[in-house]
């Protein structure tokens, strides 16, 4: 499991206007090309925005935070919020 990985892109989008933009516009090509490993499930809960399943993987949820500030993977603030309230401890 990479979760490091995934800390590491919700930090990367916002520190790189660059990177941040290659995501807004094409997320599946702009995830294809992040430099560090992500597992296949990773890869599938980011596409589809499920911050509940990258959260109980042991994703910080502070930094994906970040992913709905910038809303990369169709997540905004309300979904963002309305997903993690759905995971179950």
């Amino acid at each position: 499991m990479s979760v490091f990985s995934v800390d590491l892109l919700c930090r990367d989008i916002t520190r790189d206007k660059a990177l941040r933009k290659r995501f807004q516009e094409n997320p599946e090509a702009a995830l294809s090309q992040y430099p560090h490993p992500l597992s296949a499930q990773e890869h599938t809960a980011l596409l589809s925005g499920d911050v509940g399943t990258l959260y109980r993987m042991g994703v910080n949820a502070f930094l994906m935070g970040n992913l709905a500030r910038h809303q990369i993977f169709g997540l905004d603030a309300s979904s963002y919020g309305e997903r993690m309230r759905a995971v179950d401890d």
